[in-house]
């Protein structure tokens, strides 16, 4: 992930099917996925408030 801050663009790779992008206050963040489960993500306010992971191990 290049970020470059005078022009406010970020370059982010989209063959990684294990990351997930959020924008906040600006800021790029990136959340790795769980092997099984769910993230859900929290809205408040209509903002991001907050991620939720969810995982299961498979036996």
């Amino acid at each position: 992930m290049k970020i470059d801050h005078e022009k406010m663009t970020a370059e982010i790779d989209l063959m990684s099917n294990k990351t997930m992008y959020v924008v906040k206050d600006g800021r790029l963040i990136s959340h790795t996925l769980p092997d099984y489960g769910s993230t859900v993500v929290v809205m408040v306010g209509g903002r991001v408030d907050r991620l939720e992971d969810n995982t299961k191990r498979k036996i």
